[in-house]
């Protein structure tokens, strides 16, 4: 089979999302997966809003927000049903809802039927792995095809992992997990026909007799999970007749065919010692496996498939270092840590039994929401915190920059909704392209200089971003847009800054003329496109 520059193993939405996301930057992907079709099974049931943004690049995002429960919180009760907490996410900068309810299958079917259609990816549905190997110059796949009747080897420059959390690849590469298993076991109940709309919040119910978890979802879903004891049989406990037991509550008429699927699983909270083994790197569930209680595990997956993809697309074209790749894993292990321990804690949360644990828990939980700082953070559900890339690919700005716009790098860009010079109005991403970008902002005419030669051959494209709705266009390479909310476009900038957004939408760098030279230069070890031939 012929060379490939990336292959791609495993097909959930995490492997499709990177498969996709490279076949869309020009690069010859391979995908491999064990299914013959996408799986109609419900896991994952929170997206976040950077998955919609990611879900906008591939186009999908309009067709699976409206198969979404858009704009939800949190609520979380104690012992005898008393409410501890009410929460909703901080509002989003990046012009999506922060926080919705989706159902997974409709986002797998989306994706697959885009990667099937792809002229850009070789998908290989049916392909069972069954090894790998690295050379210096790429890695070979070897897989089986229709349950053994054939066989063959892909090559790539490159390999991604994306095979879940029983990782081959994973395995293969000799990466161990590191972390726990919590001791709980829990009933997932997926329903179906479920009659009238419940709030958009998800609850969870610490009740001390049998916690559970009740996820509203549109279309008549619902989403119940069940704490599991210790003494309880799990196959037992997952008979129709059981799962109706538990149900009913939520809907007396409850039929048999009503329960679209009932399983029983237990957390893990483990990490992969690390991302990356030579030319094949771990994403999603092969990379790291955390509690579902606080929705992060998919959303930190499609992270990882964005993360890396156009780090690879970067190397690809002869402009990315190896310094470049590195950060994939110092930038996701990070916040994937973060995740894990903040799920962990929400699962603690819920998880206590017994009158005196529950008690102590409702009494802590009432006290510390009494101080304004904690009512405020716990209401805004601060303590999911977004990517922080400040120590990847960012550029730390110089003390010339304006406090207000150094503060965004590292960060996701802000995405307001802005007019264009023919008066259409639309969101930011819609003018950035796929690569890199640099926004100006403020006052000042921009001088000609040999660092204009280092934008224009990393691909960069200029945009002016003004509050002014008078503004001119400065060359004929730039685009002018207008932030009328100025939520970028920031009244009282004394001089011209500019922007530098990384392909992914966070903000590599942020520099005036008097240090633009200097963000140049450290850039170089990032990115050279000097270098290209």
């Amino acid at each position: 089979m012929e060379d490939f520059e990336v292959a791609v193993v495993g097909a959930g939405p995490v492997g499709l999302t990177a498969a996709l996301l490279l076949a869309d930057g020009g690069a010859r992907v391979v995908l491999l997966e064990t299914a013959t079709a996408p799986m109609d099974l419900p896991r994952a049931i929170s997206i976040a809003d950077e998955t919609f943004r990611t879900m906008d690049r591939l186009g999908l995002a309009e067709a699976l927000m409206a198969e979404s429960l858009l704009g939800t919180g949190s609520r979380y009760f104690g012992l005898n049903d008393r409410p501890l907490a009410s929460s909703t996410p901080v509002p989003s900068r990046i012009g999506h809802p922060a926080k919705s309810q989706f159902d997974q299958p409709v986002l797998e079917e989306l994706l697959w039927n885009k990667a099937r259609n792809h002229h850009g990816i070789e998908f290989l549905a049916g392909a069972q792995v069954t090894y790998i190997s690295q050379k210096a110059d790429g890695v070979s796949v070897g897989f089986d095809s229709d349950a053994g009747a054939s066989a063959g080897t892909v090559t790539a420059s490159w390999l991604v992992g994306a095979d879940g959390g029983r990782s081959l690849i994973r395995e293969s590469l000799g990466i161990d997990l590191v972390g726990s298993t919590q001791q709980e076991r829990w009933i997932v109940v997926d329903l179906l026909n479920i009659p009238g709309a419940r709030e958009p919040f998800a609850e969870f119910h610490g009740n001390g007799i049998r916690p559970y978890v009740l996820v509203p979802g549109i279309k008549g879903r619902l989403r119940l999970e069940f704490m599991l004891f210790d003494h309880e049989d799990a196959d037992e406990m997952t008979s129709p007749e059981k799962i109706l037991e538990l149900s009913r509550p939520f809907h007396p008429e409850l039929r048999t065919e009503d329960v679209r699927r009932a399983v029983v699983y237990v957390a893990h909270q483990r990490l992969a010692r690390t991302y990356r083994s030579g030319r094949a790197f771990l994403i999603g569930d092969a990379a790291h496996l955390m509690p579902p209680f606080s929705g992060q595990g998919l959303n930190a997956g499609l992270r990882d498939a964005l993360n890396l993809s156009w780090k690879l697309l970067e190397v690809l074209r002869g402009v990315g270092t190896d310094r470049l790749l590195s950060t994939y894993e110092s930038e996701r292990r990070t916040h994937a840590a973060k995740m894990v321990k903040v799920s962990r804690r929400t699962g603690a949360v819920v998880m206590a039994v017994g009158p005196f644990r529950t008690n102590l828990r409702d009494i802590a939980f009432r006290t510390v929401s009494l101080i304004p700082a904690v009512h405020r953070y716990l209401g805004s559900m601060r303590f999911i915190t977004p990517p922080d890339y400040r120590n990847g690919v960012a550029i730390k700005a110089d003390r010339d920059v304006d406090r207000r716009v150094a503060a965004w790098v590292g960060l996701a860009l802000s995405q307001p909704a802005v007019v264009d010079e023919d008066g259409s109005t639309a969101p930011l991403d819609s003018h950035l392209g796929s690569g890199w970008a640099l926004i100006t902002l403020g006052a000042g005419v921009a001088e000609t200089s040999a660092a204009s030669q280092f934008w224009s051959l990393l691909g960069a494209r200029r945009i002016t971003l003004t509050g002014n709705s008078h503004a001119t266009r400065r060359n004929r390479d730039e685009q002018v847009l207008v932030d009328a909310g100025r939520v970028l476009a920031l009244p009282g900038l004394a001089t011209r800054h500019t922007v530098l957004v990384r392909p992914d939408r966070y903000v590599a760098a942020a520099f005036t003329e008097q240090s633009e030279q200097a963000v140049i230069n450290k850039l170089r070890s990032y990115v050279h496109p000097l270098s290209r031939p």
